[in-house]
């Protein structure tokens, strides 16, 4: 093996962990991470076969910096709990939505506590601007809960 000096010194993994309380039950919360319409309304677009193995994949927006779309495979589901994707090669994404304090359904408590956990090879400019880019989504699915969803299309006249 031969040392390069020049060569971009590795990436190292990190995780980005975002959460938000949202005052909503798990139940409804979970279809917007495996319902393409919901997705569509504060994510991307979606296209997804509901079950481990089944593909994940996100079509993002135009105006999003992504350099290309995502094409996933689901690694775990568990329904109103829990949805992890590998992202081959290296990258990990979770969504986890639970009870928030043990707010109880049936009392009218309905939060739920919703965390998006992304695990990659990231620079630290790139951690920051993937911890940007969930915190701002996670903000997009509370609009979209609350019937404002994200209107994609913002090109002039669009």
């Amino acid at each position: 093996m031969v040392f390069d000096a020049s060569a971009a010194a590795p990436r190292p993994r990190r995780v980005v962990d975002q959460s938000v309380v949202l005052p909503f039950a798990p139940s409804i919360v979970w279809h917007c991470f495996v319902d393409p319409v919901l997705a569509d309304g504060w994510l991307a677009h979606l296209l997804i076969d509901e079950r481990v193995g089944g593909g994940y994949s996100v079509v993002w927006p135009t105006h999003e910096p992504h350099e290309a779309d995502w094409f996933g495979t689901i690694e775990e589901i568990v329904p109103d709990g829990r949805l992890l994707v590998s992202f081959a090669p290296h990258t990990l994404l979770e969504f986890t939505v639970a009870a928030h304090d043990g707010a109880l359904e049936a009392a009218g408590n309905s939060e739920s506590v919703v965390r998006v956990r992304h695990e990659s090879f990231l620079t630290a400019d790139e951690q920051r601007t993937v911890r940007a880019f969930w915190r701002a989504r996670l903000v997009d699915l509370g609009q979209l809960l609350r019937g404002r969803p994200v209107e994609w299309n913002r090109s002039p006249g669009g």
